[in-house]
């Protein structure tokens, strides 16, 4: 019963558990659903998001079960992220410093209510109540404190500002959201199937950017069905030379699009300086080195190799550089105290190569242009018709839960559509 109640309350965009109970007095169908049961605004939401395996089952069952019916084929999928905001405030975000005195402030609080005997015009149940919202705070906080470890370790830059968390939501992010602002928000990734435009996959991420999330979607998809799909379909923020190869080694024929992040293969340098001078530079094949347009030579010094790619930094020597006549045309911003100018010379995996001269043809443009009708249209009914803009629960695992609610809702009503038959009618 509990589930037909959440699966009618997302296809009515009805997220908040008090409105749905409010309801139940008076909608026909919820009132049908329940057999006129009252069920309270806590029951609610417990069940929603305190069975995220069970859920997960379920939708997979589903899944299986679209399969069997050819509704869902797996052979083409197109992948793409939506962002959807938390229900977190922007001003909840704090320092690592903030949040200690923070919660130093309510363990005194704890201890302070623990000790004290209760009030005349206080029960018993009250004080238990402010001990234990006392107690769920000061997890929080701690919560707040350890993503914030989490930050500062997975943080390349050390130079980079102090990661921040929320003292509500800690798995929160700041992102883009599709309004072209910034807020507290999760990435929700949904796996569309080309069939039918089913949602094969959805999972939610704390990580703003897409572009790891391609790979792990197709992963699930192997691990659920024993098989990859044959076709893989997403944008720019999913395309870059470490997805491109890894859907190479799973057999994956994949369709993508560069962008300024990820440029394509091909021209020399890196474009460090906004200029075309990097181009200037000439190969010495018998010494192995780069020769500036002047005639000096840079000495190799450093070889890197991200996935996908292999980068040769080169670099010249600081006197070199100080003494150029054409050094303000060349390196402008470089200060040239311990080294002089530097270029890299990338040379790219044969799969990457590949990769750009297939998305070159006109075929392959066409398959492309196919990945937004596929994913951009569930992205959008969920936030338009289920109108999930903001998650109404805190938390990534709570969360999960409530986009796996939406993909589910979403799914069934695309199955009655595609099977009418299916609809019970007695």
């Amino acid at each position: 019963m509990l589930i037909s109640v959440w699966l009618y309350a997302c296809t009515k965009g009805l997220h908040s558990a008090r409105e749905i109970e409010r309801q139940m007095d008076y909608e026909p169908a919820l009132r049908w659903l329940t057999g006129l049961r009252p069920i309270n605004h806590h029951t609610l939401p417990d069940f929603r998001a305190g069975h995220g395996q069970p859920l997960r089952e379920l939708f997979e069952d589903l899944l299986a079960m679209l399969l069997k019916m050819d509704l869902v084929k797996l052979e083409r999928v197109a992948a793409g992220g939506t962002k959807i905001r938390a229900d977190v405030n922007k001003k909840s975000f704090r320092q690592k410093d903030k949040i200690e005195e923070y919660l130093q402030f309510v363990r005194e609080h704890l201890d302070e209510l623990e000790r004290q005997e209760t009030e005349e015009q206080v029960t018993q149940k009250q004080q238990k109540a402010r001990q234990r919202a006392a107690r769920q705070k000061e997890d929080k906080l701690q919560e707040a404190l350890q993503e914030i470890e989490r930050l500062r370790a997975a943080r390349k830059d050390n130079k980079s500002k102090d990661p921040q968390a929320s003292t509500t939501g800690p798995e929160a992010r700041f992102m883009w959201t599709s309004d072209s602002g910034v807020a507290p928000a999760y990435n929700v990734q949904i796996t569309a199937d080309a069939a039918q435009g089913l949602i094969a996959d959805v999972e939610v991420v704390n990580d703003p950017q897409d572009s790891e999330q391609l790979v792990a979607a197709t992963d699930r998809l192997q691990q659920r069905h024993r098989k990859y799909p044959s076709e893989a379909l997403a944008d720019g923020g999913d395309t870059n030379h470490a997805s491109v190869v890894e859907m190479d080694e799973r057999g994956i024929d994949y369709y993508g699009s560069w962008t300024g992040r990820n440029p394509k293969p091909g021209g020399r340098g890196t474009r460090r300086h906004e200029d075309d001078w990097a181009d200037k530079f000439v190969w010495d094949e018998a010494a192995k080195m780069l020769v500036c347009p002047q005639g000096k030579r840079l000495e190799h010094k450093q070889t890197q190799r991200p996935k996908g790619r292999t980068v040769s930094v080169y670099r010249a020597r600081a006197a070199d550089c100080r003494e150029c006549p054409v050094k303000q045309l060349c390196c402008p911003d470089l200060k040239l105290k311990s080294h002089g100018r530097s270029v890299s010379i990338q040379d790219y995996d044969e799969a990457v190569r590949l990769f750009d001269a297939k998305m070159g043809t006109r075929e392959a443009q066409a398959i492309y242009k196919k990945r937004a009708p596929l994913v951009e249209f569930p992205n959008a009914w969920i936030k338009t018709k289920f109108k999930l803009r903001r998650f109404s629960t805190r938390g990534l695992a709570k969360v999960k839960c409530e986009a796996c609610w939406a993909a589910l809702a979403f799914n069934l009503q695309r199955m009655f559509q595609l099977a009418p038959e299916l609809i019970p009618t007695g």
